[in-house]
């Protein structure tokens, strides 16, 4: 309540205290909460070990949450070293345990070999998995995959209904490869005018890449 002001004047201090409070008693959401606010130094001070040690704690108790921050400091090295087996141990059980981000970072280590072996089909499948569910990073990463031919067959005129789907969600990352394939002519029809209009959707959303493209024709 104090955190986040809902039904209360906003107080991280107070937060601070009461999730302390709720940690010290064991409580898992508690000790997320108050892992969550030293990791950023919310309400008090910063202290990522002291972060990673709650997160444990929580992750340990089945708390989904803490089990998908652990992964991340895992991966990150905050607050303990660097550890990749770690890391997709926790995302492992977080995404069982029903986080979407999760099997998406599941994925992205394995389309990059984060401390695994590279697995491209294995990622495509998972991008597949969380898209469907709707996670917009996921289905650009899937059109991607597909528009260059990792992982899965090349199709670029798939590939192009799936971006075109993930600009709609406001991913400005498909909005900057469909201003590309629309110069290219590439899985959608050639159009300089239609190319304009995904760059310039993509830099109002803080694309700089877009911005460039933009800059560089206008000149």
């Amino acid at each position: 309540m104090y955190f986040d002001g809902n039904g209360v004047q906003k107080d991280q201090d107070k937060a601070f205290i009461w999730f302390r409070l709720s940690a010290k008693q064991g409580d898992p959401e508690g000790q997320c909460n108050l892992g969550y606010m030293l990791a950023h130094g919310f309400g008090a001070y910063q202290d990522v070990e002291k972060a990673f040690r709650f997160y444990k704690c929580s992750a340990e108790q089945g708390y989904v949450r803490a089990q998908f921050n652990l992964a991340h400091m895992y991966s990150e090295g905050l607050g303990t070293e660097q550890d990749w087996n770690e890391a997709l141990k926790w995302y492992t059980k977080a995404a069982e345990n029903g986080s979407l981000a999760a099997h998406y970072r599941i994925g992205v280590m394995k389309e990059e070999g984060r401390g695994i072996l590279a697995d491209e089909a294995e990622a495509a499948k998972i991008y597949a998995e969380c898209a469907e569910i709707g996670h917009p990073k996921a289905r650009f990463k899937l059109g991607m995959m597909i528009f260059e031919g990792r992982g899965v067959r090349k199709d670029p005129d798939k590939a192009a209904k799936i971006l075109a789907k993930a600009a709609e969600e406001g991913n400005p990352e498909a909005m900057l490869q469909l201003g590309k394939m629309s110069l290219s002519g590439e899985g959608m029809v050639k159009s300089e005018n239609n190319a304009l209009k995904w760059f310039r959707k993509a830099a109002a959303r803080g694309n700089n890449e877009a911005k460039s493209i933009i800059d560089k024709r206008s000149q």
